[in-house]
């Protein structure tokens, strides 16, 4: 205990105004400092999320003091910095603390957020880092954190719990009738990707082939959470993680930790090191409603990848997090799509998901793919590149000129799995490369140098196990502006991909218009849509020939039997109506249903591997 005591850095949060949404935080730096000068800056993004968030934005009230309890002038400089100048008298063993409070109001996985049931914390979004004043050694480790919560709570971290003493100042910085949860992480990189849930529920543990499993949930309207769906999930994840643990071996971590808020509609997920937060709308729990509890089972197994796909084996450029600019990577078609399609086959493979399951889905994401148009202007890899600018920032034009490298990369897997197999007569598929680049490569494996995935060491990859062609095969995928060949991969798994439209017979009419949520607003336009030029986003649709279109009900019936005839569109564009004349297509047919059995690649990649 004496090694965390002094000459370390404390980081404290402390949830006393958590009535109004307010938490507390502290900077506790002890000295020696290197120079008269102390400078902090604010992370401006997280780990797994590549967007730059400025959490700066919510910070107020900021202060420095002495051990003294002095207040020590503190200037702002750049829009993340601050910088104090230690006084002339100052003592160089003294102690700096900078206290300030965050506004968490914002409900994300992404995002601190504290209210009077729960606190969900994540280090990048709460503390600064140091930049100067203090050597590099003490910046990157030898950190302590402490968090204060309300009694009722407990609180969940990746990080491991260990006790140490407060020092007195520190203890006044937290309330009394408050309870301390401390950790100390192993270094920065545990630090600045660890996650804290502090609420009411206790965490539910269960074991897989010895490892630890952690699930803390919270609902966000403090909803009584269902029991006995509670233990289906619990079921389900341990089919999941055992497929997982059947691919990559069971891991020499032996802790994870899954934190889950069931919302009213919010949903997302963040991997975090041997932890994540997934966020789902609380129906999703229960298994009847089919589609919603088939995505939470994605969900999960997606972020628990990401423990092998991102946080063990990186891209060389995420080596060591710089938080306070973007860093480019044109491998996100990867590190997200082969989460996705691995992800997601594991489900399949685990029992998890049935045939169905596997089925019902692609169909969702090859009806995404199809009625967007992207593939003709980006690339999976400046898609990956330009993910800071476009990704979490879509426009009204993104489906037509820009993909997803989640989607389209997941897609583009599993042509590329699928070519892996007949290349190889069914030697090695996507998941055995997977494995080859974590072993090589991955930061748990290997040493200096040979850490990191980048396009060289992705095709070396693949040469070893499928030879120069797979090379070709994938460089025209990623680089080229193209559709991957769904229907060829199909065949080479010997089934089929067709329409499932089942309105065929109706002769449909269709615009190729999509609308914003609850509105007849035009939110953005489908592949060839027949409007794009007489309408723009904005536009709300009123009538066709004069009959009122009241929602997406009524415009589908009022277009039933119109395919290819000329219709009048009422329009209201900017509050004035006006009408357009538009020929009315024929509504698309697109393969997206799996017809068939399968020949033996097929079954042997959805086969369990345990």
């Amino acid at each position: 205990m004496n090694e965390l005591n002094g000459s370390g850095i404390t980081y404290a949060a402390s949830c006393e105004f958590s009535k109004h949404q307010l938490l507390s935080v502290q900077i506790q730096i002890d000295g020696p400092f290197n120079d008269d000068v102390l400078e902090l800056a604010f992370p401006r993004w997280v780990p797994g999320s590549y967007f730059i968030r400025e959490p700066i934005r919510f910070m107020q009230d900021i202060l420095a003091i002495n051990s003294n309890g002095n207040e020590v002038f503190v200037e702002r400089f750049s829009h993340n910095r601050i910088r104090i100048k230690l006084p002339e008298d100052f003592d160089n063993n003294d102690t700096i603390r900078i206290r300030y409070k965050l506004l968490c109001t914002q409900l994300s996985v992404r995002n601190n957020h504290l209210d009077k049931s729960h606190l969900h914390l994540m280090p990048p979004f709460t503390w600064m880092e140091v930049t100067k004043g203090i050597s590099k050694d003490r910046i990157n480790s030898n950190h302590k954190i402490i968090l204060a919560h309300p009694a009722s709570w407990n609180s969940e971290s990746q990080m491991p719990v260990v006790d140490f003493e407060i020092d007195p100042l520190t203890l006044e910085f937290i309330q009394e009738d408050l309870e301390t949860t401390k950790w100390v992480p192993s270094g920065r990189d545990e630090f600045l990707d660890g996650i804290i849930e502090s609420n009411g529920n206790k965490a539910i543990l269960f074991k897989v082939n010895g490892c630890s499993h952690k699930l803390k949930l919270w609902d966000a309207g403090n909803h009584e959470i269902p029991e006995n769906n509670v233990k289906e999930l619990v079921e389900k994840m341990k089919l999941i993680i055992s497929e997982h643990y059947a691919l990559f071996g069971t891991p020499e971590w032996k802790e994870y930790l899954t934190i889950l808020h069931l919302t009213d509609g919010a949903r997302g997920g963040l991997e975090h090191l041997r932890s994540q937060t997934s966020m789902v709308p609380r129906l999703s729990l229960i298994t009847d409603n089919i589609e919603e509890w088939r995505d939470l089972l994605s969900l999960f197994s997606h972020e628990f990848l990401h423990q092998w796909n991102v946080k063990r084996l990186r891209p060389v450029e995420f080596l060591d997090y710089d938080l306070n600019e973007e860093v480019h990577t044109d491998l996100l078609w990867w590190f997200e799509g082969l989460t996705s399609w691995l992800g997601d086959v594991l489900c399949w493979r685990s029992g998890a998901w049935s045939d169905a399951d596997w089925v019902a889905d692609m169909k969702r994401k090859l009806e995404r793919h199809f009625t967007g148009n992207g593939n003709q202007h980006q690339c999976l890899s400046m898609a990956s590149y330009e993910a800071w600018i476009h990704l979490y920032r879509p426009h009204s034009h993104s489906r037509e000129s820009q993909i997803s490298y989640y989607l389209e990369g997941e897609l583009a897997l599993f042509c590329i799995d699928a070519e892996f197999r007949k290349t190889t007569n069914g030697g090695f598929g996507l998941d055995d490369l997977m494995v080859l680049l974590w072993k090589k490569h991955g930061i748990d494996n290997s040493e200096g140098e040979l850490q990191g995935l980048d396009w060289k060491r992705l095709c070396d990859g693949l040469r070893e196990l499928g030879g120069d062609y797979m090379v070709e095969y994938v460089d025209t995928l990623v680089n080229k502006k193209i559709r991957p060949p769904i229907e060829d991969a199909a065949d080479i798994y010997g089934v089929k991909v067709i329409s499932d439209n089942k309105d065929k017979t109706k002769n449909l009419g269709w615009l190729g218009i999509v609308f914003g949520n609850n509105s007849l607003k035009i939110r953005n336009f489908q592949t060839d849509s027949p409007c794009r030029t007489s309408m723009k986003t904005g536009d709300e649709l009123i009538a066709v020939d004069g009959l009122r279109v009241s929602d997406n009900k009524s415009l589908k019936k009022i277009l039933t039997g119109r395919a290819n005839t000329i219709g009048k569109i009422t329009i209201s564009s900017q509050g004035k109506l006006s009408d357009v004349t538009v020929k009315i297509g024929l509504e698309p047919e697109y393969p997206t249903l799996f017809k068939g059995e399968g020949n033996a690649f097929w079954k042997d990649m959805k086969k369990s591997r345990i």
